[in-house]
């Protein structure tokens, strides 16, 4: 435990209060290619106090180190205690499980947590590779730190049983079977003093005389479950040693039984061949010892204090041939076997009884083990034998055993009579002590060389594993040096490969700074064009309107010209001649759009046009009338062709008006000629000051083409474009119409300069 305290996500188990299951919970065997770690967790003392200073309310994760490196939830969690309190006692057992090649790498890690705040109170790991298989450990778990403490007795302990289960049994050498199930069903009548569950410990022993004088001399070993102090952050490896041969043993502890009135268990106890459990000489003898389960409560270490009544089945050689003979299966059912040295009592005031099955293994992973429906199909040992056999243990022990193991005897065989023993002599008896004495000595040297066979074997396994591994360390370095230059040589080629791309790189950049540039140069280029563009647009607008003014004003001045000839005959031709001339008579489909000022109309019935009181000839006035008719064709022809100016004339004579009337036309002939004088000269003005533009804008597109164009910040005046026509053009004149095309080329022209 540190001052740090770390957070923990797991949960407590509900506590359970059913019925006791039927079934073994905890399998005898791993899953192939697999081995499991079972824990049972007993209890703790002296637990530290919260991070807040409250009791601690704790129960215990059990992970293994990779778990706990992946930060992985584990489903090996105890219950919590009903109360806080800082001596808890669980009797919860848990289960992991691990790849068998993964043991020599994994540790169990056993965690206490307060249910409260999450808080780790005191972690331990336990390597997995020290733990012999099958075997079980009963650990005092503490931390060196708390160990020096000043004050010993404030330490925190933690109490655990480890077994680590394979896949199969080992089989081990001069030993005929794998190894001895013991399966213990439970007490067979309801007791009237016992208020709290029991505990039953198992152990084979070798010889009962020598465990008996063990237990009378209160020999850790022999007396409860002998505790192994386990001392971390590391472990001595000497503490996970287990001796070839054991004279108390190796117990074993059963789960608590309930209930109290009537305790079963329904427990199996798996002894192997190593520990002299397939041994079945005249001294070896199944011991189970039964003890309170709350004894370990309180401020003192968890222990299990004294046992309440012990059973003992002698195994002896003659069981053993009663085991195999049996049909099918290697096994024996004893019932009744009797409680001794108890004060416990059954209703009608007899020892209590237990059944107990025996069953010997002779497969490295037997399929068929004792269940309470199998144990009861096995053959069951007749009582008469039993007693037979516990009559002659009890009369063997009596010489060094107290009188309570003869009385515990004499009860058992009431009612049968004993077979008389012979007596024996004392040579005889030294005989028998110096045959025994031999017959050990050459099975411990027998055993001696066994295990020396086994080492040696181990020792050249070790050796050819040390050559094999010097070997591949050999030639793992071997290729470490090839990799390196391998990897030289390819950082060699990857520094040539990143100057070259640097190279590129370079390159690629300078290129793209020239581009750029260059685009540069195209948008201003473009920016600077845009003006010159809409200022060439401009003037080929202009250009087009210039040319339809010069169609127009050719137009005219063609009107003009003709206009001006039809005047110049028709003045130079003499007065009587133009009266002679016939009239022609005007088509009736064609009459003039408008009416023609100054003209007189077509003639009506009635009196003929004149001044008053004038009386004109008949003949005069029809010359007239045809005079008149011709100028009307003539004037529409012309109009009709190219819609020339439309001369207002007096259509009469002198004759017809006298004097004035002469003046007047002859003033109006005046004013029409002084007129197209006017504008021939308006035209003349025009064409210049448009062919000047027209060479101007000409130039320009020259310049434009061959590139000498003016800057795009250069401000160009252009004349001033008047939309409005002068006076003369706009009134409206008898002597200038336009043709009928020409006003809609005008209105185009016209419409670029408006928008």
């Amino acid at each position: 435990m540190g001052p740090k305290k770390k957070k923990v996500a797991e949960g407590p188990k509900e506590p359970l209060d059913a019925a006791p299951s039927t079934e073994p919970t905890v399998s005898r065997l791993a899953p192939l290619n697999k081995e499991i770690v079972v824990v049972t967790v007993h209890g703790a003392t002296n637990l530290p106090a919260c991070r807040d200073g409250s009791e601690p309310w704790p129960y215990v994760v059990v992970k293994t180190t990779s778990e706990e490196a992946k930060e992985q939830s584990s489903h090996a969690v105890t219950s919590v205690t009903p109360e806080p309190t800082r001596a808890p006692i669980w009797g919860d057992t848990v289960t992991v499980e691990i790849e068998a090649e993964d043991a020599g790498r994994e540790d169990v890690v056993l965690k206490v947590v307060d249910k409260k705040n999450k808080e780790e109170l005191l972690s331990c790991a336990v390597p997995i590779k020290y733990l012999r298989v099958f075997h079980p450990y009963h650990f005092e778990l503490v931390k060196d730190s708390e160990r020096k403490s000043s004050e010993a007795a404030a330490s925190t302990h933690l109490y655990a049983t480890v077994t680590r289960k394979g896949s199969c049994i080992p089989r081990y050498i001069g030993c005929t079977h794998t190894a001895l199930e013991i399966f213990l069903r439970g007490v067979n009548e309801p007791l009237i003093n016992n208020r709290s569950p029991m505990v039953v410990i198992a152990r084979v022993v070798p010889n009962y005389t020598e465990f008996k004088v063990s237990q009378a001399n209160q020999d850790p070993a022999s007396v409860g479950l002998p505790i192994t102090p386990l001392s971390f952050p590391i472990p001595s490896v000497m503490n996970f040693d287990v001796p070839r041969v054991s004279q108390n043993g190796c117990p074993q502890l059963s789960p608590p039984g309930s209930p109290p009135e009537q305790p079963l268990w329904n427990q199996p106890f798996l002894f192997q061949g190593r520990d002299g459990a397939t041994n079945f000489t005249e001294d070896a003898a199944l011991v189970l010892e039964y003890y309170s389960s709350v004894s370990g409560k309180g401020s003192e270490p968890w222990n299990l204090g004294q046992p309440v009544g012990v059973s003992v089945l002698p195994l002896k050689s003659r069981l053993y041939r009663k085991m195999l003979a049996g049909t099918g299966t290697s096994g024996l059912r004893v019932e009744r076997l009797p409680i001794t040295d108890t004060s416990l009592k059954t209703i009608g005031g007899e020892a209590p009884t237990v059944d107990v099955s025996l069953q010997l293994c002779s497969s490295e992973r037997p399929e068929n083990f004792l269940t309470p429906n199998s144990s009861k199909a096995l053959p069951t040992l007749d009582p008469k034998i039993l007693d037979e056999k516990l009559g002659t243990i009890r009369e063997s022990w009596s010489k060094a055993t107290a009188s309570s193991t003869e009385d515990s005897s004499s009860s058992i065989s009431q009612g049968a009579e004993e077979e008389p023993l012979e007596p024996e002599s004392y040579s005889d008896v030294e005989m028998n002590n110096y045959r025994r004495a031999m017959q050990k000595m050459a099975e411990d040297i027998l055993s001696l060389r066994k295990q020396a066979s086994v080492l040696d074997g181990e020792n050249r396994r070790l050796r050819s594993r040390l050559a094999r591994q010097e070997a591949e360390e050999a030639q793992a370095e071997a290729q470490e040096t090839q990799n390196l230059g391998s990897m030289k040589e390819k950082l060699l080629l990857a520094e040539l490969d990143a100057n070259q791309l640097r190279d590129k790189v370079q390159h690629l950049q300078n290129e793209l700074i020239r581009r750029n540039d260059r685009e540069k140069e195209l948008l201003l280029l473009h920016q600077a064009q845009q003006p010159q563009a809409a200022l060439l647009k401009r003037y080929q607008d202009k250009l087009q309107q210039m040319r339809a003014l010069e169609d127009t004003v050719r137009h005219q001045e063609k009107v003009i010209q003709k206009m001006e000839h039809m005047l110049r005959d028709w003045s130079e031709a003499p007065a009587p001649s133009r009266l002679r001339e016939k009239p022609r008579p005007p088509e009736p489909s064609r009459q003039p759009p408008w009416p023609i000022t100054g003209l007189p109309g077509p003639s009506a019935p009635g009196p003929p046009l004149g001044s008053k009181g004038e009386n004109l000839p008949a003949d005069v006035y029809s010359m007239l009338l045809a005079e008149n008719s011709r100028l009307r064709a003539e004037l529409d022809k012309s109009r009709h062709q190219s819609a020339p100016i439309i001369l207002q004339q007096q259509a009469l004579p002198d004759l017809l008006s006298g004097g004035a009337d002469k003046f007047n036309l002859l003033a109006k002939l005046e004013r029409a000629q002084s007129r197209i004088l006017a504008l021939e000269s308006q035209l003349e003005d025009s064409a210049r000051r448009w062919g000047r533009e027209k060479q101007d804008l000409a130039t320009r597109l020259q310049e434009q083409e061959h590139g000498f164009g003016r800057p795009s910040n250069s401000i160009i005046i252009d004349p001033p474009v008047t939309s409005t026509p002068p006076k003369d053009l706009e009134r409206p004149s008898n002597l200038e119409p336009l043709p009928p095309g020409s006003d809609t080329k005008l209105s185009k022209t016209a419409d670029p300069q408006q928008t």
